[in-house]
């Protein structure tokens, strides 16, 4: 699976490991390990959901440009990536989303996450509240996708870092099983994923047609007409 990891990951991981607060890369881990918690400080936080939005946005590469544009019929709306800001508190993932419309001017979106806490630690979900807050005019249009956008962030965030922190024995890059949000920040739990076919304890059997495909001298032999 050739996925890439963005050099900000990367670099972040690489200097948890030289101050000793992460383990060291781990040996090809086999399907299912998980690997030491990684913790990411509230202040880290919107510069990666940053290159998150960028990366969801297709902004592979570095680029000047400051704005991506939705467009929905006669709509339009903004949305300043550089400004793009995420913040945390005990179980809860906030969103910050700055945009700009002709009818609103710039505003502040903001789309809420309650993820796992220290008390409660949760797998990679989140709810969300059904509506993002912001004016009416935007959210009417828009809302689904904002916060469709706003997870791709987070979950941008937690996989990169995941990601960056090493591979499995088949060289695919770890991915999170565990988030939990708090004050201070967030802290991700890297795992080896799971491999669902071929796998030693998962094997194909054949397709349903396969399986139930009768002889063929038992056969009925199709006639014209």
């Amino acid at each position: 699976m050739g996925e890439s990891v963005a050099r900000e990951f990367e670099r972040f991981v690489a200097a948890e490991r030289r101050a000793g607060r992460i383990g060291a890369r781990p040996l090809p881990v086999r399907e299912g390990q998980v690997f030491g918690t990684v913790f990411v400080e509230a202040g880290k936080l919107a510069e990666f959901a940053r290159v998150a939005a960028r990366r969801g946005a297709g902004l592979l590469r570095p680029t000047a440009r400051s704005e991506i544009v939705w467009v929905e019929g006669a709509s339009e709306l903004a949305i300043d990536i550089v400004k793009l800001d995420l913040r945390v508190a005990d179980g809860v993932i906030s969103v910050m989303i700055p945009v700009r419309s002709d009818q609103t001017g710039s505003v502040l979106i903001q789309v809420l996450f309650a993820v796992g806490s220290a008390n409660e630690p949760a797998g990679l979900y989140a709810a969300t509240q059904k509506r993002p807050s912001g004016p009416d005019l935007i959210v009417d249009v828009w809302g689904d996708a904002l916060v469709a956008f706003a997870w791709q962030c987070v979950l941008g965030v937690v996989t990169g870092i995941a990601a960056a922190t090493g591979k499995d024995e088949r060289g695919n890059v770890l991915v999170p099983v565990e988030l939990v949000a708090s004050a201070r920040g967030v802290a991700i739990v890297p795992m080896a994923r799971h491999r669902f076919a071929g796998s030693t304890t998962l094997k194909p059997v054949g397709t349903l047609a396969q399986r139930t495909k009768e002889p063929r001298a038992g056969r009925a032999r199709r006639t014209k007409g």
